[in-house]
């Protein structure tokens, strides 16, 4: 499997759950939405007032898993995130992000708003319960 048939099964804006380090080294995971991919991209946004963003300003270790709903496979991507701080680069994702995400924040100058993404993570593709396959990037 290749990034491109990975991307057939991970749909822009598909939620699942963004998993963080805490203080205490213990994982942490919450529902979150994949907004989309670009140039082996991974994009996502929160608020820099949540707990994740906290987690993540001390360990920018991160995935994300999205398992099916009836649980024929599951995605999972993985590996550092990277914010974006430069104002041209934040305001073009944030035209092309999902548009319930673009009305909570209002503007990507928002100060309260955060677009992050992992850079050529691995990813990792399982059917049913079987044991996960590298996916190549």
């Amino acid at each position: 499997m290749d990034k491109q048939e990975f991307l057939t099964y991970l749909p822009e804006q598909t939620s699942g759950i963004f998993a963080t380090v805490r203080d205490d080294g213990t994982p942490d995971g919450r529902g979150f939405q994949f907004q989309y991919e670009e140039d082996g991209r991974f994009y996502f946004a929160t608020a820099n007032t949540k707990d994740v963003w906290k987690q993540l300003c001390r360990d920018f270790k991160a995935a994300f898993i999205y398992m099916e709903p009836t649980g024929k496979y599951t995605l999972r991507i993985i590996g550092p995130v990277t914010q974006i701080t430069d104002p041209e680069e934040k305001q073009a994702v944030f035209a092309k992000i999902a548009p319930g995400v673009q009305h909570m924040y209002g503007s990507w100058d928002n100060p309260v708003f955060e677009l992050i993404y992992f850079d050529k993570p691995e990813l990792r593709f399982a059917k049913g319960f079987h044991d996960a396959e590298y996916v190549e990037a």
